[in-house]
């Protein structure tokens, strides 16, 4: 797990086991005063020794780091994970008894250091076999793992196989292979390479894992080509493993490196196709395929809309119909960067907004807003006319809070093309706007873009996350700040699954 948010997993378990360890020594002091073995022990013995307990605890936590135990929250030997919790905290009881020598600290109890040292190897294994179960359980629930369509049944598809699918808890699910021929010992036949299409539109399909040992450049196009269409993420266990080494696009997995391959630039985050980009290129895009993209919409993609689409069928199919799904979220952009691709950067809704309106005079280009109240709407045009001199605007809409009947729909759109707007930017929020601008696709005669929040930014309604938290990813904590009450259960919720889906990866 390298990026953002594993790094804030493996901190939150770090924590765990320290304030676990402390809380066991509090427990094993209650113990000791209780049990009528050795001599009298009294509370405030416990209190005068605590510091030894945080020494105790900061000794183990930092052996559990060097050892690899925070790498995954996942227990794959329970012989294993037992021995190593217990040599590292023989080393804990090492320093701590060197401590109480050096110190001359002989009024100290060894009979409390025994059960300080028992309960907690006993708590900290207890910890992580809960939470190895936990994450397990959902996962399952929540269908998390990622769906392989492996292509190929030679020896390198049957490493791959060995390699990664004998245990469920990778966070990997074969859904089977594709193949000229069955392998016996390979589980999952879907048939000869021209069932493709047939297996994607039938099945989830998070990857394509192409592991030939002999791969043909057209087969390869074909098979990169197919994926684009499906934007499914393709990547290739290449033959010559020894000419990969100094490639920053190179992932190893279990010892088997994998080249990602696409003819379009997008990371595939969740079953969503997230677009790797930044913000002068989305501008160059957008300028440059304008008209080409009339009558079409642009997605603004955040965690909660990531996982909403990840649980939603439909809602995840508009997000992949869209021209691109910008990352506006930062752990969006962290995580393609962390699977190789180094340019991905943010790219908000709102500040997209704002690129194109400081460009639009000189280009003459319309805007059209659909969303919020009258209020806001009158606040912002009074603020975009000051800020962007020049700036044309075609129309504002607010259009009812209720669902509109084909008449007033009909109606509505006919007045929003009456108006020959070049963009109309929908702040109805998610997943409202994306559900709308699907259903007006190709009736709205404009590059419909969808940017939450960001009529209320321009009008002053709520205020912006100042920089430093925009670019340590904490805007939505801003953001809940301003609104626990409607913000705090989606938070929880949708950052949760991303942050265990996130980890498994």
């Amino acid at each position: 797990m390298h990026d953002h948010n594993s790094k804030l997993l493996r901190a939150g378990n770090a924590a765990l086991d320290f304030f676990l360890i402390l809380l066991v020594f509090w427990i094993s002091g209650l113990l000791r005063i209780a049990l009528p073995f050795g001599s009298t022990f009294y509370m405030q013995d416990i209190r005068r020794f605590f510091p030894l307990a945080v020494l105790y605890a900061f000794v183990m936590v930092g052996g559990y780091a060097v050892e690899g135990s925070y790498r995954s929250l996942h227990v794959r030997s329970m012989a294993k994970m037992l021995v190593k919790i217990a040599v590292t905290n023989l080393i804990g009881f090492a320093v701590m008894a060197t401590f109480l020598y050096v110190f001359r600290l002989d009024q100290f109890s060894r009979l409390l250091l025994g059960y300080f040292y028992l309960f907690s190897v006993t708590a900290v294994a207890a910890k992580r076999i809960v939470l190895d179960r936990a994450i397990t359980a959902y996962a399952k629930k929540h269908n998390l793992a990622s769906h392989i369509l492996l292509v190929g049944s030679g020896e390198l598809a049957h490493r791959f196989y060995r390699e990664n699918f004998h245990d469920e808890k990778r966070g990997m699910k074969l859904i089977g292979y594709i193949a000229e021929n069955p392998a016996k010992d390979l589980p999952g036949y879907l048939g000869g390479y021209d069932r493709f299409h047939t297996v994607l539109e039938e099945q989830k399909v998070d990857q394509i894992v192409v592991a030939e040992d002999v791969q043909q450049v057209e087969r390869m196009r074909r098979i990169v080509a197919v994926g684009d269409t499906y934007r499914i993420r393709v990547r290739v266990v290449p033959v010559y493993n020894d000419f990969l080494s100094l490639r920053d696009d190179v992932a190893v997995l279990n010892g088997l490196s994998l080249v990602s391959v696409s003819l379009r630039d997008t990371c595939n985050i969740m079953g969503v196709n997230i677009g790797v980009t930044d913000m002068d290129r989305t501008v160059k895009m957008i300028e440059t395929k304008l008209e080409e993209w009339r009558g079409k919409y642009i997605c603004v993609a955040n965690v909660h809309t990531t996982v909403t689409a990840h649980e939603d069928a439909s809602y995840r199919k508009i997000q992949n119909n869209a021209v691109i799904a910008l990352p506006d979220g930062g752990p969006l952009s962290q995580y393609s960067r962390s699977h190789g691709y180094a340019e991905a950067q943010r790219v908000t809704g709102p500040d997209l907004m704002k690129q194109i309106l400081a460009i639009s005079a000189e280009k003459g280009w319309r805007h059209y807003f659909y969303g919020s109240t009258e209020e806001t709407l009158s606040l912002m045009r009074q603020k975009l006319e000051e800020q962007y001199p020049g700036v044309q605007i075609a129309g504002m809409m607010s259009p009812p809070f209720r669902e509109l009947t084909p008449r007033e729909d009909a109606q509505i759109v006919a007045e929003i093309n009456a108006a020959k707007p070049d963009f109309v930017w929908v702040g109805l929020g998610a997943p409202k706007q994306e559900r709308w601008m699907a259903a007006h696709e190709k009736r709205v005669h404009a590059l419909m873009v969808g940017v939450g929040a960001a009529f209320d930014y321009e009008a002053g309604n709520i205020k912006r996350a100042p920089m430093w938290m925009q670019k340590h990813n904490l805007e939505w904590l801003y953001r809940l700040l301003q609104d626990p009450k409607r913000l705090f259960k989606r938070y929880l919720s949708t950052n949760l699954k991303y942050l265990i889906w996130a980890s498994r990866r």
